[in-house]
């Protein structure tokens, strides 16, 4: 349980750092501010943010922290069950690889792609570790 509670979360601070991304760095021409601006939503606090961040920083690796938090919050649910974890982290991949195929960004498509073989390689070397007794 505690194990949950701190992928949980992990999750959330990731997800928390990729919105912070976004409203600091990020131009407000991105429909994710229209929509903010429907809620009236005052982000223009965090659009005065004086600091230049490198180009992956700020376009490719809020990305990665979003489809980690994706595969974080689906090895909570199904941490005992290989077939559905492998299963929902490859349609999560795939449409986070299609989407950007759509806005043709190779860049985003290696992000993602790297982030979900380090989600394999962590899952696979963890899942198979049998501790005794």
């Amino acid at each position: 349980m505690v194990k949950k509670i701190t992928l949980i979360l992990t999750a959330c601070f990731l997800l928390s750092i990729g919105g912070l991304i976004y409203l600091c760095f990020r131009p407000p021409t991105l429909l994710l501010f229209r929509w903010l601006d429907l809620i009236r939503f005052d982000y223009a606090v965090f659009q005065n943010i004086d600091m230049e961040l490198p180009s992956f920083i700020v376009n490719n690796l809020n990305n990665a922290i979003f489809v980690i938090f994706g595969y974080i919050i689906v090895y909570v649910i199904w941490e005992n069950n290989r077939f559905y974890f492998l299963f929902y982290t490859l349609i999560i991949t795939i449409l986070s690889i299609i989407y950007e195929i759509i806005t043709k960004d190779i860049s985003d498509i290696i992000t993602i792609s790297v982030s979900y073989l380090i989600c394999l390689l962590l899952y696979f070397r963890f899942y198979g570790v049998k501790h005794e007794k």
